[in-house]
């Protein structure tokens, strides 16, 4: 009798934890973005906007300490239609009656040391020529790793050395820029975020078989309300998925939104980034010594944005 009494109060623990905390795939989530986040932090990373091949420019978002004795991850973020380069960081939007810009999210996850430290590119998307934005990300990626403190080198041969500390990712068009990112150059990189659109998804798997190399971690994420990419996105995950060695999707409970992308990127970094211990420290500085580059190379064309 009382084992059986046991049982029987274990089980309602169970289904009123089932009830009260319900996974991801079964109820779309509101959001999971600290309030905090959407407001200044008390310690600002910089953004920098680079000149490169040219005419091109590049922002990158250091977080505030950043040191050139020590290595950073690597996120770089493709915006949506209509918006730039600026849309991830500095462009001021409006979230769940916060008024805020995109760094505040970096920057409160630097401060609370989240994960391992991180920096963010962002660029401006060529939606009809995704052959040539490939190539911009490419680019993009070695002109930062000869000027900042990161895994890889400025080579390729070192970018695909160094895949597993590069994500990449992006929302609307810049997820289907993702997806074609994948599609033919997916030796750069290892980790990916998909918000809210999808590319060619079926030619992935051919991509990774000819490249010989595999999907580290994907993220997902949707909003149920998202008439046009709802469907889409989540086919790609589910066709994708079994060609990452994690993955991870969410649903919320908005459309076509930044309701959807900055909670997303803040769960998609915690997910894919190692989360922060106190023997990081000690690995990281060990890495950096075994670097042959002794320091990034001084960037001699940028203009640096002073945020308020």
């Amino acid at each position: 009798m009382i084992r059986k009494r046991i049982c029987l109060v274990l089980a309602g623990i169970f289904l009123l934890c089932a009830t009260v905390f319900p996974s991801a795939a079964d109820e779309p989530i509101e959001s999971t973005l600290p309030e905090r986040y959407m407001t200044e932090c008390p310690e600002q990373g910089t953004v920098t906007t680079h000149r490169y091949k040219g005419r091109e420019e590049i922002n990158v978002w250091t977080p505030y300490g950043y040191s050139e004795h020590r290595l950073y991850e690597i996120v770089l973020l493709m915006h949506g239609g209509g918006g730039s380069m600026y849309s991830w960081l500095t462009k001021e939007r409006e979230l769940f009656d916060c008024i805020f810009e995109g760094r505040d999210v970096f920057d409160w996850m630097a401060y609370e040391k989240v994960t391992v430290p991180f920096i963010v590119i962002t660029l401006n998307n060529k939606p009809d020529y995704p052959e040539i934005m490939v190539r911009d990300i490419r680019d993009a990626l070695l002109f930062v790793a000869a000027r900042y403190s990161v895994y890889p080198k400025a080579t390729t041969e070192s970018l695909i050395e160094n895949r597993d500390h590069i994500t990449i990712g992006g929302l609307s068009r810049g997820s289907i820029l993702t997806h074609w990112f994948l599609s033919i150059t997916p030796e750069y990189a290892a980790n990916y975020i998909c918000m809210s659109a999808a590319g060619p998804y079926k030619d992935i798997p051919a991509a990774l078989e000819k490249k010989q190399v595999h999907i580290k971690k994907l993220f997902a994420a949707a909003g149920v309300a998202d008439e046009g990419y709802y469907s889409m996105t989540k086919t790609s995950y589910e066709f994708l998925k079994d060609y990452a060695d994690e993955s991870l999707y969410l649903e919320y409970i908005y459309g076509h939104s930044w309701h959807v992308w900055f909670p997303g990127v803040y769960e998609a970094l915690k997910f894919i980034l190692p989360e922060y211990s106190t023997d990081y420290e000690i690995r990281c500085l060990m890495l950096y010594r075994l670097k042959s580059k002794a320091a990034p190379l001084p960037c001699l064309l940028n203009r640096r944005i002073r945020i308020r």
